[in-house]
């Protein structure tokens, strides 16, 4: 019955949701409510450094000497409608940034040393890592084309529990602001993320969830819901 009751709230997330990957999406929230105190870990959404000097990759703010205290690899959407690789990692001074990895010919690990600048206008987007400039037009990206139709299906429903959550700011669309997003570890070691806009319901660690993604985007939650 649990399960019935998922699909049938799946099915109208279906229709309620952007029926393919919403890339112009203008629900961006600024700054979080006062009354917003679910669990966003040790994240403060800003790197203190990165200062406000542009807003493309080759404007961006100071470099910052961290080590690399947690690492997940995960597939995020740009315009095209292509599952790119990205890292999201946690610093030792407690904070989340994220990167994509197709420019980058070097994989992290948790211990590493980097030095690093961000985006201006994206202050958890990692821009420069090590001396490397990793921004760019994905649309240049020599990837061939993907088949969206084939891909673009809902997972059947997924229980998990809920470990830890951290908030950032991420860009969907190389054209438009960063929005605010909810990034959930889960206890079987997955890492998932939602539009805060999206999010209608107060999580906290221990909680017990059900939820599904796309295919061709398997760590973008399509619909969740509390358990």
């Amino acid at each position: 019955m649990k399960k019935i009751m998922f699909l049938m709230f799946s099915a109208l997330c279906l229709v309620a949701c952007e029926p393919y990957p919403d890339y112009y999406d203008h629900d961006y929230d600024y700054m979080r409510s006062d009354n917003d105190h679910r669990n966003d870990g040790n994240n403060s959404g800003n790197n203190d450094d990165s200062g406000d000097n542009g807003d493309n990759g080759d404007n961006t703010g100071s470099t910052n000497t961290f080590g690399i205290t947690k690492l997940y690899s995960v597939v995020m959407r740009r315009e095209l409608p292509y599952p790119f690789k990205a890292y999201v990692l946690q610093i030792s001074n407690g904070q989340y940034f994220y990167m994509m990895r197709y420019r980058l010919n070097e994989d992290l690990h948790v211990g590493d040393v980097i030095k690093f600048s961000v985006y201006a206008n994206c202050p958890n987007e990692i821009a420069v890592i090590n001396g490397h400039d990793i921004s760019g037009d994905e649309n240049a990206l020599p990837t061939g084309s993907v088949d969206a139709g084939e891909y673009l299906v809902a997972s059947d429903p997924i229980e998990a529990e809920v470990k830890n959550m951290f908030l950032m700011k991420i860009r969907y669309s190389l054209s438009f602001l960063p929005l605010d997003t909810w990034f959930i570890e889960t206890t079987d070691g997955n890492l998932i993320f939602i539009k805060k806009s999206k999010l209608n319901v107060n999580l906290s660690t221990g909680d017990r969830i059900v939820y599904n993604v796309y295919t061709l985007f398997p760590n973008e939650i399509l619909a969740l819901k509390k358990l």
